[in-house]
């Protein structure tokens, strides 16, 4: 953690040294990462003189007043007794907004005596995603919701896409997840929707997803791959209350 700080820090530095505008050059900054194929959706001045904070459909970049030099990481401030991680701050915010937005597409599985919700970015060829599965009644004991939205890793090239996009064009998808979950899916005579696993998979991208299972806390906070029951619950205990 303290090698990536100093390395980002080290970078505005340079950043700050080569950056000849007084202020961002928008039009220059979405033309240099056009390059890369990265589209800004905003630019903001990050806490770094001449180091901007550019959100895009692929998260946070942060790039020069004009543009031509940019970092791919996580900005930390070290003021206090540990670092704080501003990028996951903000991610954090973006993300529960974004996730708010999918909720009525996503397959719930509800605890009876709620404590928490969860959000789980799940491939139904994924092992840990099973596992996650199996234990269902597990996280519903410890008072865990937990909501479904699909992420085929490989996208539409992804051999279960198909699969996916049936059991969200099913009539009862739980039971859907359930069957495929367990092997025992037959898509035949469902009508499948593709918009709804490629618009879920495009946010889980855009969230920063990068495997299978993602859990996404009520906060927007991501945690990467499979939590048991009782550690989850433990996590969400310890976390400050809102």
């Amino acid at each position: 953690m303290h090698f990536i700080s100093r390395t980002i820090v080290a970078t505005a530095v340079a950043l700050t040294a080569f950056s000849a505008a007084a202020k961002p050059d928008e039009a220059a900054i979405s033309q240099q990462l056009a390059k890369i194929g990265l589209t800004p959706s905003s630019i903001e001045a990050s806490p770094i003189s001449g180091l901007n904070e550019i959100m895009t459909e692929r998260g946070i970049v942060y790039a020069s007043d004009d543009g031509k030099y940019f970092v791919v990481g996580h900005l930390y401030e070290n003021n206090g007794a540990q670092p704080v991680n501003l990028t996951e701050q903000k991610m954090a915010k973006m993300n529960k907004d974004k996730i708010a937005a999918m909720e009525k597409d996503m397959i719930v599985y509800p605890a009876k005596n709620e404590k928490y919700v969860v959000t789980v970015f799940t491939d139904t060829s994924c092992g840990y995603c099973r596992k996650l599965h199996n234990d269902i009644k597990g996280y519903n004991d410890e008072g865990i919701t937990v909501r479904y939205l699909a992420f085929p890793r490989g996208g539409e090239r992804s051999s279960n896409f198909n699969q996916m996009s049936a059991i969200w064009g099913a009539k009862d998808r739980a039971k859907a997840m359930d069957d495929a979950k367990s092997g025992n899916f037959d898509t035949s005579k469902i009508t499948p929707r593709p918009d709804l696993v490629r618009a879920q998979y495009e946010l889980g991208v855009a969230m920063g997803v990068n495997g299978t299972p993602a859990i996404v806390l009520a906060d927007g906070t991501m945690i990467p791959g499979y939590q048991p029951p009782a550690a989850l619950r433990q996590l969400l205990d310890s976390q400050p209350k809102s």
